[in-house]
């Protein structure tokens, strides 16, 4: 069965995706979210149940209405099981959405599950894919209004990224909050530092049931994990009353893997600056004024982060990790392109025998890599589905390396190597896309012009 033809049958099969419910709980420990979903598959329903939840702490005000916010955290997590069969109906019953809400949330659908849609070799327009509708007859939620304070909420997930933007931003907001979801070993080292400033989200899916149908048959892939980061972090910042949610998000995330039947197909779509002004508009249109989300290293590209990274953050060289293969391991795999990308941005910056020891080899001397260095370096080759830089990013680092060994000296993988002239612009334009407030603009570049670029 060709994976179209397959497309086909599963969600006729399966031709209904409910949004059933969400449920707002308190007790004296923690704030707990709950979310009901159903599938109907030919008049056999499967329900699931989604859960967050948080530990209460003096910080956290809940006196305010809150239901608009988490009805968007629902439909944002909905996603995780909408993709199984991806059925065109996606009924809402506990809540409303007008046409531009609709059409918002058909955009993030179609280009969040891009890669998903490509590697299932699916052929379908954003027009086709889903077609929300709803049920309730209540009337639309009104925006929540909370007096906020001039701090900030960091996402950390336990990569360099983040970390640059707290070592940059810490001294200016000495109360800097730091949220982690499910963190990993890496994310909790960085939380234990900072108790008193640390949120832990607990996410739990119904993952027994997604299983089951994938088992069966049923499609399974990447989704735009960032935009349920990004609606959690909005209710953070009121829970919280906190202005600015700061993202860690690069120029280079902006860049798609491969065009696929007229589509960009980009694994980083919800760090994408399309996504970013889209999703800025949508919560101050629809939720809130009272928070506001941008990304903090929007105007830098990978190599000014991996500069940075190796200047201000070397405390965290030995803890940082960006693997997702070795992440619940605390490892680096030393096998994934996160793995080989992330050492190439580093080479230049940090001493060669450092470098080895945080990745336990030197990964440019490992001849197995050869097809994800090819796959990294060359523009005619389809990028890796990870969070990776451009090639021009890769090809400037590595050319730069390359010029440090002698040919008697140069590691596996730069032996066939030809170095590139690149007029790669090191020049940051802050003036850019970038949703940059101007005090957050001042403090980037004061960092960023102790470094010699």
């Amino acid at each position: 069965m060709v994976p179209m033809k397959k497309f086909q049958e599963l969600r006729k099969r399966a031709n209904k995706f409910i949004y059933k419910s969400y449920e707002i709980q308190y007790d004296e420990n923690q704030i707990a979210l709950k979310f009901h979903y159903q599938l109907d598959e030919e008049g056999n329903i499967t329900d699931f149940y989604h859960k967050l939840s948080i530990a209460k702490n003096k910080k956290i005000s809940t006196d305010f209405e809150m239901q608009n916010i988490v009805f968007h955290i629902g439909m944002a997590e909905a996603i995780s099981y909408y993709k199984i069969a991806v059925p065109q109906k996606f009924i809402i019953e506990c809540g409303s959405l007008n046409g531009e809400q609709k059409n918002w949330f058909a955009k993030l659908y179609f280009n969040g599950l891009g890669e998903f849609i490509y590697l299932n070799n699916i052929n379908v327009t954003q027009e086709e894919l889903v077609h929300f509708s709803s049920t309730c007859k209540d009337e639309a939620f009104g925006k929540i209004s909370v007096k906020t304070q001039e701090n900030i909420i960091i996402p950390i997930g336990g990569g360099k990224d983040s970390l640059v933007s707290y070592e940059l931003l810490k001294e200016e907001f000495p109360e800097a909050l730091m949220f982690s979801m499910n963190p990993i070993v890496a994310s909790k080292e960085i939380l234990k530092k900072h108790p008193q400033n640390s949120i832990e989200l607990k996410r739990e899916l119904d993952l027994e049931k997604i299983f089951d149908f994938n088992k069966r048959g049923y499609l399974n892939g990447h989704i735009p994990f960032s935009s349920i980061v990004g609606f959690i972090s909005i209710w953070l910042g009121l829970l919280y009353k906190t202005k600015y949610i700061v993202l860690s998000n690069e120029s280079s995330a902006n860049e798609e893997n491969i065009i696929y039947n007229g589509q960009k197909i980009n694994h980083q779509y919800s760090k994408s600056i399309e996504f970013e002004n889209d999703f800025r508009h949508y919560i101050a249109k629809f939720v809130t004024d009272d928070v506001e989300y941008f990304s903090f290293l929007r105007p830098l590209d990978e190599i000014h982060i991996a500069q940075l990274f190796a200047t201000f953050a070397k405390e965290h060289f030995f803890t940082f990790r960006s693997c997702n293969v070795g992440s619940k391991r605390n490892e680096w795999c030393g096998k994934c392109p996160k793995c080989l990308f992330t050492y190439i941005m580093l080479c230049n910056y940090i001493q060669d025998a450092v470098l080895e020891k945080i990745f336990a080899k030197n990964m440019l001397d490992d001849e197995q890599l050869q097809e994800l260095f090819d796959a990294l370096s060359q523009s005619d080759a389809v990028k890796p589905f990870e969070c990776v830089g451009t090639y021009d990013e890769v090809n400037y680092a590595l050319s730069k390396k390359y010029k440090a060994y002698s040919q008697a000296t140069l590691p596996c993988l730069l032996k066939y190597y030809t170095p590139k002239n690149i007029n790669y612009n090191l020049h940051v334009d802050y003036n850019g896309q970038n949703n940059l407030p101007q005090k957050f603009k001042k403090i980037l570049k004061r960092h960023v012009e102790k470094l010699n670029f």
